[in-house]
């Protein structure tokens, strides 16, 4: 259990004060729902391992039923993120999906009994934390990493915004590159000068 309990908790660490602290992005959520796929995945495999050759329980039944709910809803979330659904920004977010894992994953591995009280002790107990890690995180300094991003972003750093692409304001089309385009002169309206006009060559008649 200790294989799926650690990188969980250390994924959700660093993500958690150095990349979502102001909120998750699509790029994170979808991270996240591959996360909650794997633990899903892993979840099944050990309750059809455990229960090899043995007739399954309602217990064993009701755990798959968890893990499959798991992966439907890790799947929606990557495909809501990559469809740039604004609700992913919500479901999808580290903290959500971390306290789901770390709950459930005692509970499939056989640690905790799987029984209406605990079930209810998980539901009763996710505001405290999601308040608990809230208070953290506004009292905790923003790390320097948000600061650097901030200044790329902003073209503070002397390369323009969007991560170091410098602003870049061409004039308009026609305009500023020269005297004359196309024959005729240009006044910076943003509109080509229309081509000119040439005379249509007459038809020559007679007998031959």
């Amino acid at each position: 259990m200790l294989w799926i309990i650690i990188p969980i908790l250390t994924t959700w660490l660093f993500s958690e004060f150095f990349q979502e602290k102001r909120g998750t992005s699509y790029g994170n959520a979808i991270s996240n729902g591959a996360v909650m796929l794997f633990v899903g995945i892993d979840w099944m495999r050990y309750i059809i391992r455990s229960g090899s050759g043995k007739l399954l329980s309602a217990d064993n039944i009701t755990e798959m039923t968890v893990s499959a709910l798991i992966i439907l809803a890790s799947i929606a979330i990557i495909i809501l993120g990559i469809k740039g659904k604004k609700v992913v920004k919500y479901i999808g977010r580290v903290r959500e999906s971390t306290y789901l894992m770390l709950m459930f994953t005692p509970i499939i591995y056989d640690v905790v009994d799987f029984s209406l009280g605990n079930i209810g002790l998980v539901i009763a107990f996710f505001p405290l934390f999601y308040l608990t890690i809230e208070v953290i995180d506004r009292i905790l300094p923003n790390p320097k990493t948000y600061e650097i991003e901030k200044e790329e972003f902003s073209g503070k750093d002397g390369l323009g915004g969007l991560g170091g692409i410098g602003d870049f304001n061409p004039p308009p089309m026609g305009g500023g590159y020269g005297q004359e385009v196309f024959g005729a002169p240009q006044k910076g309206t943003g509109n080509p000068p229309p081509m000119p006009q040439q005379p249509l060559r007459q038809q020559k008649t007679g007998k031959f």
